[in-house]
């Protein structure tokens, strides 16, 4: 597996923990191990799940897992959140870019000030017999 940067790394976790809370008790320990080995594997490569449209391909997750029918209903139930969020990861601000542009030290600049009018003798007339 390649060294992982801190924000792969922190969601890499963040993905273990979701398998481990909501998926380890709902399936076979087989298919369990199966479902976490193939979820963490799109973070790694940072890849994207299969998609059919806008929608999880849950006939090509069920056969890369190799998922029985029971066991693929309960991974459309549970893992779903667990799909999305790698989804969201992978779209959302790229992993290896920090969160901010680093200051340049030049901080702000105050705009030139806007040159003073001139008022003509006809319009201060005009303006003062309002």
């Amino acid at each position: 597996m390649p060294p992982l940067t801190a924000p792969v790394h922190n969601f890499h976790q963040k993905i273990e923990s979701f398998c481990e809370l909501r998926l380890a008790r709902a399936l076979p320990k087989h298919d369990y191990d199966n479902l976490r080995h193939y979820m963490l594997d799109f973070v790694v490569r940072r890849a994207m799940p299969p998609q059919t449209g806008n929608k999880l391909d849950w006939k090509e997750i069920g056969l890369a897992c190799d998922l029985d029918d029971d066991s693929l209903r309960i991974t459309k139930r549970l893992a779903k959140h667990g799909f999305e969020a790698i989804i969201r990861w992978l779209k959302g601000p790229s992993a290896s870019k920090p969160d901010r542009k680093v200051p340049t030290g030049q901080g702000w600049v105050k705009a030139p000030a806007a040159p003073a009018r001139r008022i003509g003798l006809e319009q201060r007339r005009f303006a003062t017999t309002r």
